[in-house]
Parts: C-alpha cells; structure tokens; sequence
C-alpha cells in the first residue's frame, strides 16, 4: 500500500509541475508574445502554425531559445520585456512551440548552461568592438 501511495504521490507531483509549468508558458504568450506571434508581425512565426515553426524547431531547442532570448531579425531581446527571466522566456517559447507541432521539454540543468553560453556568445558579438 505504501508503495502504491509513493508512486501515485509521484505522479501526481509530475502532472502538477508540467501543468504548472505549462500555465507559466501560456500566461507569459498571452501577456507578452502574443503582441506578435498571433498575427505574425514583423515576420514572427504565427502561434499554431506548424508550417511556420517547422524550419525553428529543426534548428533545435537550446539554439533557438538563446538567440530568441538575445533577440533575432526584428524580435527584441527578450521578446521586448527587459526584466524576462530566462526560465520564464522558454517555458513561453515552448509552450509556443509545443502549440505548433514540437515536442520540447523544459531544459535541463545542463541544457541551461549551454543555452547561457550561447546568449553570452551573441551578446558579445552584438557589441561594436
């Protein structure tokens, strides 16, 4: 019986954090990404356009959130929200991306720390010499 308990316990826990996480992805689209992604303006991929992100998706997770998230072609750093923590910027792209035919998980630790060298390699290109 215990390890009934310890084991629906878990998956509890699980489902509770991916929808927690999820909702976080959601509210930051539709406080801040949608501005763009609904209508697709300035050339952002439309939110549920599997056609659109297809090509971002193949590009690979830690890629494509450190370049969003150090800003790419006419998206701002970010996406426009200076005080945008990392965590929350991807659990917003993925829910993006998940919406629109991908399959991306939160980052791992490890992940993370790829994807903070990536956005400090393009900040440091950005910067005139």
């Amino acid at each position: 019986m215990l390890r009934q308990t310890i084991i629906f316990s878990f998956f509890v826990l699980t489902l509770i954090i991916s929808l927690t996480s999820y909702a976080s992805g959601e509210s930051t689209y539709k406080s801040i990404c949608i501005a763009c992604h609904a209508s697709g303006m300035n050339g952002a991929p439309k939110f549920q356009n599997n056609l659109a992100w297809a090509p971002i998706i193949k590009e690979g997770k830690v890629h494509v959130i450190a370049e969003a998230y150090n800003g790419v072609r006419k998206m701002p750093a970010k996406g426009g929200k200076p005080d945008l923590t990392l965590e929350d910027f991807s659990e917003a792209l993925i829910y993006m991306v998940n919406s629109s035919g991908g399959n991306w998980s939160k980052p791992t630790e490890q992940e993370f720390i790829q994807i903070r060298k990536n956005i400090s390699k393009l900040s440091s290109k950005r910067k005139p010499s």
